[in-house]
């Protein structure tokens, strides 16, 4: 896939819940690593605060990884 100019946004509300507002649809960790893997551009923003929480994610969806394959 190509890579966009723009990073995709996705928003994370109270009880971890990631949103992607773009595919109008709550996302998973999951969901997240396959943007990863297919070299998509991405950023995760804390909803009520604005703060980028990229690398948090991304650590955990390496967590995940190595926990399941």
């Amino acid at each position: 896939m190509a890579r966009s100019a723009e990073p995709v946004i996705i928003k994370r509300y109270g009880g971890k819940r990631l949103y992607n507002p773009d595919l109008g649809a709550y996302v998973t960790l999951a969901d997240l690593a396959h943007m990863v893997e297919d070299d998509e551009e991405l950023a995760v923003i804390e909803a009520g605060t604005g703060e980028d929480i990229t690398g948090s994610v991304l650590r955990q969806i390496i967590r995940a990884r190595g926990r399941y394959g």
